[in-house]
Order: structure tokens, then sequence, then C-alpha cells
């Protein structure tokens, strides 16, 4: 027997604990173990605070000591947190905060949660132990993991959907008013009386928001609401409520709504090859308008009639007022961005050509008999 050149294998590393670990030992959430950890700013109960304290004795967790000494080191980076860069919508927002942040000399340290595969306080970690002056976030699931990042006096800005967080900034648009103008057009411009929703999650408080501006639009109009399916913010869900809506016509043999809100421009594609794939017609049997506005709403047959989102506003304002909260600035910590109305042939309107005085839409509208 000859012995290996390499010598015995070198014992594994083992994993270093992180925030995470404890407050699952611990039975809390990371935004406990910080104020545990950090003697506020939050009162914690005396019985609580010893689980925390056992659990990090236990785990010999040590906090990164980067993060203590942010406040006096410069990396000229920002973090941005994404739920998935599988959405058009979070992907545009992205390019469009790094555009814009490398106009201003900063870079993005980009980390996406990949649809829940990785927690928001593991990334909120690795921003911390990249340094970065202030974190941008896109539709956080769980945004009270980022307490992490509050509590080391990094700022944080989220963008479209309010985390709840009085701590954090927000810019975003009027979702209930942009559904409401959205079915309104519905109404006033084609005369559809029966107007059916495809509902986004309901524990998202923008999914709910839009519910709440098509059934504003609707009550206002004296009708009643059309079907209404509750579906996630993709294709997949899209086609889904699309199936749902056809299976519930086969049931009930009643006809489907004259026309549909859906909520997300990602269910919006997902809806239309589902109704198409049924042999209904859109707009002619079914009219369709949807929400977000992002760059495939334009290459779906028919092209989707939107409310848009206006990407570069939404990433400009994030980073206008981060660089206001690190130079100190009193400023009002909720931004709100006007969104529009891109009108196209789903909904019933003209293909594009020459507006009529006024009309800033791309679409001409043609009332529907």
């Amino acid at each position: 027997m000859t012995a290996s050149a390499e010598g015995p294998p070198h014992p594994a590393r083992p994993a270093r604990a992180t925030r995470d670990d404890v407050a699952r030992l611990a039975g809390v959430s990371t935004a406990v173990v910080s104020y545990v950890l950090n003697n506020g700013p939050r009162p914690v109960a005396p019985g609580t605070r010893e689980r925390v304290l056992a659990a990090v004795r236990r785990l010999d967790y040590r906090p990164n000591s980067l993060a203590r000494a942010l406040r006096s080191q410069r990396s000229d980076s920002y973090g941005m947190l994404v739920p998935t860069l599988e959405n058009p919508f979070f992907a545009a927002l992205a390019d469009a905060v790094a555009t814009c942040a490398q106009a201003r000399g900063r870079t993005v340290v980009l980390g996406s949660a990949a649809r829940g595969r990785v927690s928001e306080s593991s990334l909120a970690e690795t921003f911390l132990a990249r340094r970065v002056e202030a974190v941008i976030t896109v539709g956080a699931d769980h945004p009270d993991r980022l307490g992490t990042l509050i509590d080391a006096g990094v700022p944080v800005v989220a963008v479209d959907r309010d985390p709840g967080d009085p701590r954090m900034g927000l810019v975003t648009v009027d979702h209930r008013a942009g559904a409401r103008a959205a079915t309104a057009h519905l109404i006033a411009a084609h005369g559809y009386r029966r107007i059916g929703c495809v509902a986004g999650p309901v524990d998202l408080p923008v999914a709910q928001d839009r519910v709440l501006g098509w059934r504003s639009a609707v009550a206002s109009a004296g009708l009643a609401p059309g079907p209404a399916v509750t579906a996630d913010f993709t294709r997949r869900g899209g086609h889904a409520a699309a199936r749902a809506l056809l299976d519930g016509r086969r049931r009930t043999q009643r006809p489907l709504p004259r026309a549909v809100f859906v909520s997300s421009g990602q269910q919006a594609a997902g809806f239309l090859a589902a109704v198409q794939e049924a042999g209904v017609r859109v707009p002619d049997d079914l009219a369709v308008i949807t929400f977000d506005g992002t760059e495939e709403t334009r290459f779906t047959r028919p092209a989707l009639s939107t409310v848009v989102q206006p990407v570069p506003a939404l990433a400009g304002r994030a980073l206008d007022l981060i660089r206001d909260v690190l130079r100190g600035r009193e400023v009002a910590r909720r931004v709100t961005v006007p969104s529009s109305l891109t009108l196209r042939r789903s909904c019933g309107c003209a293909p594009p050509g020459p507006a009529a005085p006024g009309l800033p839409e791309e679409g001409r509208c043609s009332k529907s008999p």
C-alpha cells in the first residue's frame, strides 16, 4: 500500500451561524434577534430575550463586525433585492436602478430571492458584508427580515409594494387609482357592462389595492361586479385563472364576462393564451386590460392595453430618496409616482395611429357595439 501524496483530507470547515439560524432555534423572527442583540429599538419580553441569548450561545453566533462599521465607511455601492428575475417588471426595474445608479457613480449589488429559495435575511447579511450604503427592495415577501439592515444604519427603500415598516422609504404608484382608471375605461369608452377580475395573491396589499380599484370603478358606474378569480402574479397563474372562468361558464351555463381586468401583465400573458386555446376571441368576445406595462405587453397577440408603471421614474425617485436620507435631509419617506394608461387592441381600441387632440395614450378608442 502506498500513501497518497495529497495526505489526509482536511476536516470540513463548519458553516458560520447566521441570524436566520438563531431566529429558527429560538422560535422568533430575525427582527427580534436584532432587537435583543442591539438592545432595541423595540422592547423584548424577558423570556424571549433569554431564548435568543441561549440560541446565540449554543450556535456560537458572532454578528458580522463589518455591519458595525457601516456608518463610517463608504463602498459607493447599493444593494438591490428582488424576489425573482423571472418577472419582467422586476427585471426591468433592476436594470433601470443599475443604469441610474451608474450615472450617479454608484454600482448595484443585485440579490434575488429566487422565489423563496434564498432567504431575504441571508441576502441582507451579504449586503452588510459588501458594505453597501443603502438597499432598494422590490416586492420583498418578508420585509421584516430586512430589519438587520435598518438596525445597522443602512437605509432601505421599497419600490412598488409597501413593506408596512415606517422605517423604510417607499416609492410606488397608486395601484388602486390605476386599476380604477383601467376599469373605468372599459366602461366609459366601450360600454362594457359585465366586467370580471383576475386578482393577485390575497396576502399582497398591492394585489388587494388593484382589486379595490376594479370594484370602485364598477360600483361608481352602478354595475354589479363580474366574476373574480385569484391567482399568482405569473403566466401560469393567469392561465389557471382563465381556465377557472371557462370552467365556470360550462358549469353555470352563464356567458363569460364581456371584459376582464387582469391584475398583472404576467397574468395577462397566460390568460390570453388560455382563452385563445378555448376559441375565445380577444377583444371580439372578451376584452382584456391589465397592469404593469412591461415591454412584453406590446408583443402579445393582440397587444395588451395596460396601466403602465413608469420604471425609469420609479428607479430615479428611489435613488433620490436614498441620496437625501444619506445626506441627513428631512424628506417625505413615501413617494407616489403617476402611472399612465396605454391603450391597444386587447380592450377593443383601434391599433396605434394618429391620436385625437389631448389623448396621450398609444391607441385610439372605438366604441364597442
